[in-house]
């Protein structure tokens, strides 16, 4: 089993590479479209990560996660969306889809053991590593302008890339509090590429020629996150005063801000046209300027979670976020940026967990709400992102009687009201979880 889930983490980390089909006009500004950091799981409730922890799925969101792992669990997911764009009366509907998220933890102490043993440490320590990824650039956008007596002027703006995180996480826990520590690497290149061409409407004729710039940005550096969760617990099993059975939980998560490495690749280039073989006709470079080291900052960011939870039967749960976005620096393209808050909150009910003979009570069913600010600022308008979202988890019993899961969520959102571009979109993210609680189990011989 652990053989098979290592081959499958590796396997699936080369999709993460692979490059999507993926057209958001916003995406041209700043570093792109944040992606939100949680899984499919807590996709389906509205992205509770704060004060969520789980025995069997994974929540890098906030590391002290980790600690409440009672087995090894590889999580991995795709997704597919659908988003309608607005502006004024038209109207473009696009499709995008990609692998979502790659990441393995596991306890360092093995839960079979503690029952051999018949004795239960206050510490749980675990690990785990994921490869997530942090903002996604993409659009194709075409415009067109007019010069009384002289030309017409056609630009097409596109771009491509994004950046993605490898992390490895730390957590420990004593009794009801856990703490953890997300260390890694932020990394990836983006292609900024603009097109004018201009044809001459006067009656000289001129010819026809186009400028082309070309904008390549390498970015890199170290990234981390801290998280604490901590249980209150409201109720224990009458037949093992050791176990929780309903509890409260308060979470907190957060990050200083970022400084990044850009290299910055930019050329000027005019010609008569493209030819088919991606070479410019009768080229001339206008300018040029090769690994050019700017500076990338990204913001701090805070968040607080509660949760209450009935175990294997009912969750509720809310969460604050704030980012300093005013403080964002790139150098290679300046951008304004405004502090952003959010807002989500969500619920998870299993009517019967260990229903024997009908498996859709065994199921769990989510859903929530969110609200997020946006920091960018597009002609002068600021806008936001409101959506709701249902999910449902559905566990499978593997060979040794191992329970994984498959995690189905979908998000129903709008962003940029009264903007220049509305956008109207569907999310539909499938995860699968494979658990196997037999690492470090330590066997004995009498």
């Amino acid at each position: 089993m652990r053989s098979n889930l290592l081959f499958l983490f590796l396997l699936a980390s080369l999709g993460l590479y692979a490059q999507p089909k993926f057209n958001s006009p916003y995406s041209r500004y700043g570093v792109g479209d944040i992606v939100q950091p949680y899984f499919a799981n807590q996709a389906g409730w509205g992205g509770q990560t704060a004060a969520f922890h789980d025995p069997y799925h994974l929540n890098p969101s906030n590391p002290a996660s980790y600690a409440y792992l009672r087995a090894t669990a590889l999580e991995t997911g795709m997704y597919s969306k659908f988003s309608q764009y607005r502006a004024g009366e038209v109207t473009q509907n696009e499709w995008s889809g990609n692998l979502s998220h790659l990441a393995i933890g596991f306890t360092l102490k093995s839960p079979i053991n503690e029952v051999l043993d018949r004795e239960k440490s206050p510490w749980n320590f675990a690990m785990g590593v994921g490869l997530t990824p942090y903002s996604r650039v993409g659009y194709n956008i075409l415009t067109r302008d007019t010069l009384p007596n002289l030309d017409d002027i056609q630009n097409n703006f596109q771009g491509s890339g994004g950046l993605y995180r490898i992390a490895w996480t730390g957590a420990a826990k004593h009794k009801n509090t856990a703490i953890g520590a997300n260390l890694g690497w932020l990394f990836g290149k983006t292609i900024y590429t603009s097109t004018s061409v201009f044809t001459d409407t006067s009656d000289i004729k001129l010819p026809t020629f186009q400028d082309n710039i070309r904008q390549d940005i390498n970015a890199n550096g170290f990234v981390w996150n801290l998280g604490v969760q901590h249980d209150f617990i409201l109720k224990r099993a009458e037949q093992d005063k050791e176990i929780p059975i309903q509890w409260i939980t308060i979470g907190l998560t957060g990050n200083g801000k970022y400084t990044l490495k850009a290299i910055e690749d930019q050329y000027q280039i005019r010609s008569r046209g493209q030819l088919t073989n991606g070479n410019y006709a009768d080229a001339d470079t206008l300018s040029a300027s090769v690994d050019q080291e700017k500076n990338l900052e990204l913001p701090a960011s805070f968040s607080l979670g509660i949760q209450f939870v009935k175990s294997n039967k009912l969750k509720l749960g809310a969460q604050f976020g704030l980012e300093s976005w005013s403080n964002y620096i790139n150098e290679a393209r300046p951008t304004t940026m405004r502090n952003t808050f959010n807002v989500s909150a969500g619920v998870e009910y299993i009517p019967d967990f260990i229903s024997y003979n009908k498996f859709l009570k065994r199921w769990r069913y989510r859903a929530g709400g969110y609200f997020r600010q946006d920091p960018r600022t597009v002609s002068g308008k600021n806008f936001n992102e409101i959506g709701l979202t249902l999910g449902v988890g559905l566990p499978v019993v593997l060979p040794r009687q191992q329970t994984s899961f498959v995690n189905l969520a979908l998000e129903l959102g709008k962003i940029g009201v009264d903007s220049p571009i509305e956008e109207t979109y569907f999310r539909l993210t499938a995860g699968f979880t494979l658990n196997d609680n037999t690492w470090f189990y330590k066997r004995r011989f009498e």
